[in-house]
């Protein structure tokens, strides 16, 4: 089996520092690490290991070869600590590619710690680890962050999965809990997934007094008897980027609850949240800026202040502009989109369901309702990312803020048009996938390489397009060819070219008269080179 990328890179970085082998050298994962120096790496087989253990303050690479579905590590008792970092380590101490829970695993001895309430799968205090590509689940505790607890930290958590964590008691983040994180540098949660964890107060995250980033993250299905259902912030300079926040449920927040501070949020998909509370978004007290976010089909079950969409209430000032909030409900309340209570709120550029009058405003509110609000059907359409697209004419494309700085992505392809998951041309798309937040929406993959990046040339015109175009491309050698087109499904729809082609520049003819206005995808396969781009039909 090939060695993962991870593997490959860590190894030759370190070539000339120590490779601890374990179990053929060491039974153990806590002994390879005594015997460790820093700089070291400590490669783990696949298997089930005694955990317990901390990284006794080494920044170390402690390494699975086969990644979190086979390698294991458990906690030597229940409600005890899998992995700790407690030794000032920094960002080159490294937790990869492990399932860790902290269940009982009789027999095995520890290292005669007494247990303690927080941190059930991974413990940080006072270091700045890399945690990245582990399994986070069925970790239990009686204090807060079942599944991570970290303090005094910079870390960053990369590309994890937190799930079906359970902090009992009155307790907060079931998922991951972060007190006083983030200090010259953010603490950092990434391309991560936080589901189905359960707490009496913000089920799935909680931050405290915290600077840090949260970016590009599934948070679903999160439950909480208070407060948020999926993330809970209560400190300033917290910024959430690009996550998509669905079907968790809280008193207050089903989707975010912001209890002070400064909040950030731009990009992200809030929907299908329930709280008693502000279904979306519920914001006490602080400063709250919300930009190009789409707050959709959020329920509240409160029977005054049950505000479906936002809450927003004792903020000094708060910001909305390029938002989408439309189809919240407050079935036994008042207010199913937006409730303003003594705070200085700024609406513009936004798609607000129901308009002014949908909103309520308390006499110690200030509600400055700028230019470009609009109360239209957003005709959202499913896509890649969901169910919250815009169409090619829906009235949210090219309605945001003209002012440049909250343009559209240009797509490198098709200067004016917006780069997909945009759409229409580069002005503001109002919602999630316009503006700013697009970059954290695509994948590397989904990125459109240039040619030197590829060593391939691919393009096409006219683009847009309403019936045909013609497609380009250049090959340096001759080469088995696959030239396909795809829709944003992954659905192939038409196979240009399969055969080996000599080098030079070719072209084909694509007939898209059958096809559905929208976005396709032209994907160039030669030999072991591959690069991709969009075209778009336009029908009138």
């Amino acid at each position: 089996m090939k060695l993962s990328l991870s593997i490959l890179i860590i190894m030759i970085s370190l070539a000339s520092a120590t490779t601890l082998l374990v179990p053929s050298q060491f039974p153990a994962i806590r002994d390879a690490i005594s015997a460790a120096q820093d700089g070291d790496t400590v490669l783990v087989s696949p298997g089930e290991y005694c955990g317990g253990f901390s990284f006794k303050g080494k920044n170390i690479v402690v390494l699975s070869t086969h990644g979190a579905d086979d390698t294991f590590i458990k906690s030597p008792f229940a409600d005890y600590h899998c992995v700790m970092f407690m030794g000032g380590e920094d960002s080159t101490a490294v937790l990869d590619g492990f399932s860790i829970t902290n269940i009982g695993f009789d027999g095995i001895s520890h290292d005669g710690r007494d247990p303690v309430d927080h941190g059930g799968g991974i413990y940080v205090i006072d270091s700045s680890p890399t945690i990245r590509n582990n399994i986070v689940t069925n970790c239990a505790t009686f204090g807060s962050g079942a599944g991570i607890y970290v303090s005094n930290s910079s870390s960053r958590i990369e590309n994890c999965t937190i799930s079906d964590n359970h902090a009992y008691g009155a307790v907060s983040g079931g998922g991951l809990y972060a007190t006083y994180a983030g200090n010259s540098l953010p603490f950092i949660i990434i391309n991560s997934t936080f589901s189905n964890n359960h707490s009496q107060y913000n089920g799935g995250l909680h931050l405290t007094h915290s600077y840090a980033l949260i970016i590009n993250n599934d948070i679903v299905n999160n439950y909480a008897d208070h407060d948020a259902g999926g993330v809970g912030l209560g400190s300033n300079n917290l910024h959430l980027y690009g996550n998509f926040i669905s079907g968790n449920e809280g008193g207050s927040g089903g989707g975010v609850r912001i209890y002070a501070g400064e909040a950030i949020l731009i990009g992200n998909l809030i929907v299908e949240n329930t709280a008693g509370i502000g279904g979306g978004v519920a914001c006490s007290p602080g400063y709250l800026l919300m930009e190009n976010n789409t707050v959709c089909m959020n329920i509240a079950l409160g029977s005054v202040y049950g505000t479906g969409g936002l809450s927003i209430t004792q903020c000094d000032t708060a910001v909305v502009t390029n938002n989408i909030i439309w189809g919240n409900q407050a079935p036994n309340g008042t207010v199913p989109n937006l409730l303003v209570y003594d705070t200085y709120l700024t609406i513009s550029y936004s798609n607000i369901g129901g308009g002014y009058d949908s909103i309520w405003v308390d006499p110690t509110s200030t509600l400055n309702w700028g230019p470009g609000n609009i109360d239209i059907d957003p005709e959202f359409e499913t896509g890649p990312f969901g169910d919250y697209h815009l169409p090619w004419g829906s009235p949210c494309v090219d309605a945001g803020n003209p002012a440049s700085e909250y343009n559209d992505p240009e797509d490198p392809f098709s200067p004016g048009y917006a780069l997909w998951p945009a759409m229409g041309f580069i002005r503001n798309d109002m919602g999630a996938f316009g503006g700013g937040g697009v970059d954290y929406w695509l994948t590397v993959e989904e990125e459109e390489l240039s040619p030197a990046e590829t060593g391939l040339s691919l393009k096409s015109f006219p683009n847009p397009f309403s019936s045909s175009c013609t497609v380009c491309y250049q090959l340096d050698e001759a080469s088995q060819v696959n030239l396909l087109v795809f829709d944003l499904s992954g659905r192939l729809v038409e196979t240009l070219v399969d055969e080996v082609v000599p080098s030079g520049m070719h072209s084909e003819y694509f007939d898209g008269s059958g096809l559905c206005s929208g976005v396709y995808l032209i994907r160039l396969v030669a030999g072991d080179l591959s690069t991709s781009r969009r075209c778009i039909i336009i029908r009138d």
